[in-house]
């Protein structure tokens, strides 16, 4: 199993879990210990993950981070833990205390379990920064996140690059916040540096009043275009070197079909619930001693599919976060209808598969195990 669908399972057993907990010690037992092994790190080596690890500071004496974790008989990243119903907003201070003691160390994350803040010295050396340079809800992962996890990765980590990564992290954030201001709310002098080579006028504030909704419309056009072109060039490299992962061989399609489907993929949020399902037909499929290893999934705008190898596979397609739910698979309707288990089955729409089942609720889900395994089944007919 790779890295992110490690990380995607423990995001769904974290989700299910913190209803359940209401202290520190099952929240580090039940869902930071887990974060920790998801890395790499084996947790009962007190040569690579030590709790309660003293760290004092000044005349402080027997203070304790929550874990510190080990490289070659070195601490290298500090993990404060509080509660999972905790607010992680005034908590900062204690973490630093650990980090300023210990010079080697250059990461610190603190967490709840759900919430994680990773902190290092970009501002003054082994002088923790006051504010994180990146954070995460571990429940709502972004592949963004997940890449910028498996830095920390036991086999990877490394504090040098760490610390250029955290730089990067922290400009790129400052960068993205002053452009966007700035092409919000154009400043005279941004006006001013625009016009002046095209403007023969004196420019005066009158001028840059008048200017201004003109740069404005201008920025907005020119990012629509910035954009539009992005895609398409993205797209037509494609083009030239895979073929599309769709039923529909990417080569008939026009590159303005494609670059639809690639801005498509840009307003697709994948919810909780889907990934849960998506475990849920795992683990069932594994239980009934099939090959999981190549099971992924596909997110649409119109429907949640999973398959094996690729999406040519596909064996379910589902949609489980609108009002109306429904699961599609390649069975016969006639088989669909043994296999319901007092669900409504149909005919599927023309395209989506062969037969669909009407559900009630997501936990309909629970209710077709027989179902999911022989849509499985079936491409191996």
């Amino acid at each position: 199993m790779s890295f992110k669908e490690d990380l995607l399972r423990l995001s769904v057993q974290i989700g299910e879990r913190k209803r359940h907990i209401s202290n520190e010690e099952t929240t580090k037992h039940s869902l930071i210990i887990p974060f920790i092994q998801v890395l790499g790190y084996d947790v009962f080596n007190p040569l690579e993950v030590q709790p309660e690890y003293v760290a004092d500071f000044g005349k402080k004496k027997g203070e304790k981070v929550d874990y510190a974790i080990f490289k070659n008989g070195n601490p290298i990243l500090f993990i404060e833990s509080k509660s999972v119903n905790e607010n992680l907003e005034n908590h900062n201070a204690q973490l630093s205390r650990y980090f300023n003691s210990t010079p080697n160390v250059k990461i610190g994350i603190l967490t709840n379990g759900v919430q994680y803040k990773f902190f290092t010295d970009l501002n003054q050396n082994n002088i923790m920064d006051s504010a994180p340079f990146f954070e995460l809800d571990i429940t709502d992962l972004k592949d963004s996140e997940i890449e910028a996890l498996s830095r920390f990765k036991k086999d990877v980590f490394e504090n040098e690059n760490l610390i250029k990564y955290a730089e990067e992290l922290v400009y790129m954030a400052n960068l993205n916040n002053t452009l966007k201001e700035l092409f919000k709310n154009p400043s005279d002098e941004f006006i001013r540096f625009l016009i002046k080579d095209f403007s023969e006028t004196r420019i005066t504030s009158n001028v840059i009043e008048r200017f201004k909704p003109l740069v404005k419309k201008a920025i907005q056009s020119a990012l629509l275009e910035i954009i539009s072109q992005g895609i398409l060039k993205n797209v037509e490299d494609d083009l030239n070197k895979t073929e599309s992962e769709t039923v529909k061989p990417i080569e008939q399609e026009s590159v303005e079909e494609a670059a639809h489907n690639e801005m498509e993929k840009k307003h697709i949020f994948t919810s909780e619930d889907e990934i849960k399902t998506f475990e849920y037909i795992k683990s069932i499929l594994q239980n009934a001693k099939k090959d999981i290893s190549k099971i992924g999934y596909k997110d649409t705008t119109t429907y949640f599919a999973v398959y094996k190898k690729n999406i040519n596979g596909w064996f379910l397609r589902f949609n489980i976060d609108g009002s109306f739910k429904y699961v599609v698979s390649r069975l016969t309707l006639d088989e669909a209808n043994i296999l319901a288990n007092g669900l409504h089955s149909e005919a599927a729409p023309k395209g989506m598969g062969e037969s669909r089942l009407i559900l009630s609720t997501i936990d309909d889900i629970k209710k077709i195990d027989k179902y999911i395994v022989r849509s499985f089944e079936i491409l191996e007919d």
